[in-house]
């Protein structure tokens, strides 16, 4: 093997800047972490740069001589509770915090064992060893080139479409999924701690123990903006799968609109969500109620694990309902018949039924399937005609209580839907973010919605509106006579932008009020955001 370079892992022939990834041989790695060049578990691994560190500790390049590859060697050195001497390798605990640094050491230790027990899983890096050295504690990682998730989101134009994000997210989906499994929880699942591989896949980085997850602990919390759910920043709060929902559900919400929803702890009051037009459009409707959930502020209103997450981005839930009708079906025409099937045995024709409805169900899912990868061409609620609604909605309901018929918002007040919402409504309603104007609805009225009323879908629906900003050209009030300070809010209440005109002279308006419009009369239309100038009275002329 020839000389490797400490930045890369990649053989440089020696050179003082490493040609490959531009790292400066003479470079020294400052205290508390580890001297470059050092070796670790009887020479084994190679220590290189630092490549990151959080409170937990840091995480280092290396370089394994038994599999002659480059590694991830990651080391656990709590901050504020331990420390290293400049160009030394062992590690000084803080006097009074020998029990603290114990107890962390094997939470450490009993967390990355666990992750390590999850080889199989394809979007977490596999853990090869795991060791005690120095007098602190090391995990060796499989290293593998790649790229930041925000990076690849912004080589994409700034956002991906949906079928994109699902083939990208499911398998994070399933890891997480089988991590709570085994009760391992990640907690700070985010843009920042997601990459991207050569082939195109998503690895799930920056595991830590929940100490550091969350506030109340004996760290300062890291906590990821705009991903961290509100029990994150709750003193000594409980973490859980629903917690990692959150992280999953901002990530995602990133990957489709380009931006990370609102902290948290910011959305408190309400929980709206804002979700932009453009992009909302382009959604399937489960997808856009998979995210409204999966983001709701209080954990107990939130999708409670990935399975559930699961079927609601893939419509699984149609395909129950499909199962559950078959099975029904089949009971149904067995207790028509009479017939008690004998232990050990099926006749045949109830093979052939058995044979039929499979089919049925095949083709019914596959056109599921297939409605899902075109959501534009197809609707993704069922309509009716005004003739068909009147005999096929008890029909409906009598089959599934859980369907409801969507409501007509278009016209009424958004701020008093919002206000009457509770959180056993049928439906939940969230905002574009964008308002238009509109010539028919004033401000503040609902312009559009999406499903359009009528509509039937299942309760708990998420109801995308459109609110009106008025209309586009509005009257300009009476100034005359009136105080500068009372002219600028009328002005400013129709939406205009008043600003100073002239300073004129007037026999009928006292000095310093206000004569009317430079440019226009009182009544005449403007549109909406102009700016508009004001004459002010200097009194009679002398």
């Amino acid at each position: 093997m020839g000389q490797l370079c400490l930045g890369c892992m990649k053989e440089n022939n020696g050179e003082n800047i490493c040609p490959l990834c531009g790292f400066d041989k003479s470079t020294e790695q400052s205290a508390p972490f580890l001297p470059l060049g050092v070796r670790l578990q009887e020479g084994n691994y190679l220590v290189g740069r630092k490549i990151d560190n959080n409170a937990e500790g840091a995480r280092y390049i290396g370089f394994s001589e038994k599999m002659n590859s480059p590694v991830i060697i990651h080391e656990f050195m709590p901050a504020g509770i331990c420390g290293r001497a400049k160009g030394k390798t062992n590690v000084v605990i803080r006097g009074g915090f020998e029990d603290e640094y114990n107890r962390l050491n094997e939470k450490f230790l009993e967390y990355y064992r666990s992750i390590a027990r999850m080889r199989e899983l394809s979007a977490v890096a596999p853990i090869f060893d795991i060791f005690t050295e120095n007098g602190v504690s090391y995990t060796i990682e499989e290293y593998y080139d790649s790229i930041p998730f925000t990076e690849f989101i912004e080589r994409r134009g700034g956002n991906v479409d949906w079928n994109t994000a699902r083939q990208l997210f499911m398998p994070i989906i399933t890891a997480l999924a089988s991590l709570h499994e085994a009760a391992i929880g990640h907690y700070a699942v985010s843009p920042e701690n997601i990459s991207v591989t050569a082939s195109g896949k998503l690895k799930l980085e920056a595991f830590a123990i929940d100490d550091i997850r969350r506030s109340g602990s004996s760290f300062d919390a890291e906590l990821m903006d705009g991903c961290a759910a509100l029990e994150q920043y709750m003193d000594n709060s409980e973490l859980n799968e629903a917690t990692d929902i959150y992280g999953f559900t901002a990530t995602l919400f990133y990957a489709l609109t380009g931006r990370l929803p609102e902290n948290s702890s910011e959305r408190k009051p309400d929980g709206r969500l804002p979700i932009p037009t453009a992009v909302f459009k382009k959604l399937p409707s489960h997808v856009v109620q998979a995210l409204a959930g999966g983001l709701q502020v209080s954990p107990k209103k939130r999708i409670q694990t990935f399975e559930e997450m699961r079927e609601q981005l893939t419509a699984a839930p149609a395909v129950k309902a499909i199962q559950n009708e078959v099975s029904r079906s089949a009971r149904q025409s067995e207790a028509a018949s009479g017939y008690t099937p004998k232990k050990g045995g099926v006749p045949g024709y109830a093979w052939a039924i058995l044979s039929v409805l499979s089919c049925m169900l095949i083709l019914l899912i596959a056109g599921i399937i297939w409605i899902n990868d075109h959501p534009v061409n197809l609707p993704i609620f069922v309509t009716q005609t005004e003739d068909e609604e009147s005999t096929e909605t008890s029909k409906e309901e009598s089959i599934d209580p859980n369907i409801i018929s969507v409501p007509n918002l278009v016209g009424k007040n958004y701020n008093d839907i919002i206000s009457k919402q509770s959180a056993d409504s049928d439906y939940t309603v969230i905002k574009a973010n964008e308002e238009i104007f509109s010539d028919k609805y004033a401000e503040g009225q609902i312009v559009a919605q999406s499903p359009e009323a009528n509509n039937k879908a299942g309760k708990g629906v998420v109801i995308v509106v459109t609110v009106s900003k008025g209309f586009a050209n509005r009257e300009l009030p009476v100034i005359a006579g009136q105080s500068v300070d009372t002219a600028v809010t009328a002005l400013n209440e129709q939406g205009f932008i008043a600003s100073p005109g002239n300073y004129v002279s007037s026999d009928t308006v006292e000095a310093g009020k206000v004569v009317g419009y430079e440019n226009y009369n009182a009544g005449d239309l403007a549109p909406y955001g102009s700016k508009i100038s004001i004459n002010i009275s200097t009194g009679p002329e002398s």
